[in-house]
Order: C-alpha cells, then sequence, then structure tokens
C-alpha cells in the first residue's frame, strides 16, 4: 500500500509539473513581443537568461574562419551596447527563440551583421516578408564590398594547394610572355584600336552608370517627399485626437460619445507606395538609413484599424484607447522628424536635389 501511495504521488507530481510547464508555454506564446538583456554567443544568437535567442532571417557562414567568427560576436555584442534590446518573436523550440531584434538606437540587427558581411540571408524565413528584399540586397552589398565572410580568400591559407596554384600560375604567367614577345609586332599594330575601343566602353559605362546614379537620386527625393507627406498626415491626426482628448476630460461638457458612441481611428493611415515599388533602391540610402527607413515602414498602414466606442464604455477606458493611440503615432512622428533630419544631412532632401537640377 506504501509503495502504490508513492507511486501515485509521485505521478500527480510530474503530471502537475507537465500543466505548469504547458501553461508558462502558453503565455510565451501569447506574449510574441518582448526586451532583454543580451550577450553574443555567436553571429546570429545571445543568450538571454536561461535562454538562447536566434537572430530571425539570417543564417551563420558555415565556412567562415576562426577570426571571422570572433568579429562577429565582437560586432554583435558591440551593436547590442550592454543595453536591453527589443525583440518580436517569430518561433519559439523549447529554451530556443527564433526573434528579429532591435538595438536601443531601434538598428536591426540582423541586418546590421548582413551589411558587414557576417552573416547570409535565410531567404526561407524572409521570403514573402517585407523585409525580403532589404535583407537579400543588404547581403549582396556586402558579398561585392567583400567584408566579412566574402573577403577573397576568406582569410585562411591553402597551404600546399595554394602553392601549388602559385606555381601553376607563374608558369603560365613566363608562357605567356613567352607568346607575348613573339606576337609583340602583331599586338602593337593593333593596340591603337583596341585603345580606341576601351575608351568609348568606357565612356558607355559612365553614361550609364551617371543615368544609374540618377534614377536612385530620383528614388531618394520620392522616398524623402512620401515621408515628409506621411509627416504632414500624421500631425492631423494628433490635431484631431488632441481636441478629442481634451473634450473627454473636460468635466464641464457631457462626452459626446455618450449619446450615440464614436469611433477612434487606432493609426493614421499613411501612404508607402514609393516604398513599396522600390526596396531593390535602398542601398543609395547608406546602411544606417536604409535600416531606419525599413522600421519606420514597417510600422505603418495604407488603412488603419478602429476602435468601436459604445455609449455605456467608462470615461476612463475610452480616455486610455485615445491617449494610447496618440502615443503611437508621436513615436511615428518622431520617428519621421529623425529621417528627414537625415536625409537632409545626406544631401538626399527633395529640395536639394531640386537645387542640383
Amino acid at each position: 500500500m506504501r509503495v502504490k501511495r508513492f507511486f501515485g504521488l509521485f505521478f500527480f507530481i510530474l503530471f502537475g509539473c507537465f500543466l505548469a510547464n504547458s501553461f508558462v508555454f502558453a503565455r510565451a506564446e501569447d506574449e510574441p513581443s518582448f526586451k532583454t538583456l543580451m550577450r553574443a554567443t555567436d553571429a546570429v544568437s545571445a543568450l538571454a537568461g536561461e535562454s538562447t535567442v536566434v537572430l530571425w532571417g539570417v543564417e551563420a557562414a558555415e565556412e567562415s574562419g576562426a577570426a571571422v567568427k570572433l568579429r562577429a560576436r565582437s560586432a554583435l555584442d558591440q551593436l547590442m551596447g550592454g543595453q536591453a534590446v527589443k525583440c518580436q518573436l517569430k518561433k519559439r523550440r523549447g529554451s530556443i527563440l527564433v526573434a528579429q531584434c532591435l538595438n536601443h538606437d531601434d538598428v536591426d540587427l540582423g541586418l546590421y551583421m548582413l551589411q558587414n558581411g557576417f552573416v547570409t540571408v535565410d531567404r526561407a524565413a524572409v521570403f514573402g516578408s517585407v523585409f525580403e528584399g532589404p535583407y537579400v540586397q543588404a547581403e549582396e552589398a556586402a558579398r561585392q564590398k567583400a567584408v566579412g565572410i566574402w573577403v577573397e580568400g576568406g582569410g585562411a591559407s591553402d597551404g600546399p594547394v595554394g602553392s601549388f596554384v602559385f606555381s601553376l600560375g607563374l608558369v603560365l604567367f613566363l608562357a605567356g610572355l613567352a607568346v607575348f614577345a613573339v606576337l609583340s609586332v602583331l599586338i602593337m599594330r593593333g593596340f591603337q584600336r583596341v585603345v580606341d575601343a576601351q575608351n568609348k566602353n568606357m565612356e558607355m559605362s559612365a553614361r550609364e552608370r551617371a543615368l544609374k546614379d540618377k534614377e536612385r537620386r530620383i528614388f531618394a527625393t520620392m522616398l524623402d517627399s512620401e515621408i515628409k507627406a506621411n509627416k504632414s498626415k500624421i500631425e492631423a491626426y494628433l490635431v484631431v485626437y488632441e481636441e478629442m482628448l481634451k473634450s473627454l476630460r473636460d468635466s464641464t461638457v457631457a462626452a459626446k460619445y455618450k449619446s450615440a458612441g464614436d469611433i477612434v481611428q487606432k493609426q493614421p493611415a499613411l501612404s508607402r507606395s514609393v516604398f513599396d515599388r522600390n526596396t531593390d533602391k535602398l542601398d543609395v540610402l547608406g546602411d544606417q538609413l536604409s535600416s531606419d527607413v525599413i522600421h519606420f515602414y514597417a510600422r505603418i498602414k495604407s488603412k488603419a484599424d478602429y476602435t468601436n466606442i459604445e455609449p455605456d464604455m467608462p470615461l476612463h477606458e475610452v480616455i486610455e484607447v485615445v491617449e494610447t493611440a496618440m502615443r503611437n503615432a508621436r513615436r511615428l512622428d518622431k520617428i519621421s522628424d529623425r529621417l528627414i533630419d537625415l536625409f537632409a544631412q545626406a544631401g538626399l532632401a527633395s529640395q536639394d536635389y531640386d537645387e542640383d537640377a
């Protein structure tokens, strides 16, 4: 009997622990956003207490050398700066959290690591999202600049294979030099024609680059104009709801919603057509500005959401709804001010382009 009671108590405790763990997991799933201090363990992950946070949308390079891995971990630690990081949970596997994270300056950690060549894009994760174009573009820009893992040769020696390749190259060079000596007379005769052709090709390339630069500059000024137009809409939105909030707080006047209800627009309806059509050109803005622009547009909606205010709703709840909407709008207004200043500092503001033209 004592043995039966012991096993019965054991299984009861075990079942209770299972239910407790399930409850904690459900709470974590219901709360996809979190803010925490983290310490980098490699290029794509960091420790946060007893959990490991893996950056969403990026992958560690499998063949990167030890020096690159150490620089990547150090860069991720410096980017977090010992301050709390804001994360959006994408997936959870036990104690491993896959999330998209921003540091205290709203810099996307994954995008920054891509821009500096420390990681590659997880194309399966970003496919179809608003971040697909910017993430792929950041990887390609890092590859073209040959930074991080994209440094030619990977920073490692090839040993005997490298020596063999060098020797083979030397032999081929000497053979080519001999052939060149034999054919030098023939080459000199056609040299002028080759120079002329190269000059024409360089002129055509220069014109193509100028046209491409102009096209990208036009995009930058169009984006600056769209952000300024959105700022005007945000300011108009704040004026309307500041007046509404003032009326709600006036105890001498009956609240209008008490008679027939009302509707609160949860955020201003803003434009994003220029950004959505030109995500492949964001590299013209530079790493920091392009990251700020991406996260500004990730917050805005073309079609706003609404909250219905019923006549029987308590006044303090209505005030809280309006105050929340205004806090979010002021946050957008602050970010738009920062973007407009950055465009001006980079010489990409719309009025700057008009003056240059």
